[in-house]
């Protein structure tokens, strides 16, 4: 062989011999994630407490006397509505939740906003009984 030849075999052995020694020292290292695993639980754990918070906050509205009797006087069924809020999830969760705690303050703030809070109680026992069928 030539001069030549041999320089470019041992460049490459070279090259194989680091790649395979520091392949196998990476091998041996735990693999690090960007995110860990105590912090994925704590996000699920966020989530899960938050939609029990959104479901709290629909059922403690459904369980208000002025909306009962305005749920009744539209002649709309607060069991079937309560039920369909247990099994909510994602979007329209965050959704009812958010209307039902403005629902809540409004109704809570006094009588001149009773008209636009009963429109928004039908609405959100509509979507709750819909989810439901």
């Amino acid at each position: 062989m030539n001069v030549r030849k041999k320089l470019v075999l041992a460049v490459l052995a070279a090259a194989v011999f680091t790649i395979g020694a520091a392949g196998t020292g990476l091998a041996g290292e735990p693999q690090r994630h960007v995110v860990g695993e105590n912090e994925i639980q704590a996000r699920i754990d966020q989530q899960i407490g938050q939609a029990d918070a959104d479901r709290q906050a629909i059922q403690m509205m459904l369980q208000r006397e002025d909306v009962r009797q305005i749920a009744g006087a539209a002649g709309l069924d607060l069991e079937r509505a309560s039920a369909a809020a247990t099994v909510l999830s994602g979007p329209a969760l965050e959704d009812l939740a958010a209307q039902a705690r403005e629902v809540s303050a409004d109704l809570a703030g006094g009588s001149s906003t009773v008209v636009l809070s009963g429109t928004a109680i039908i609405i959100i026992l509509l979507i709750l009984i819909l989810v439901l069928s």
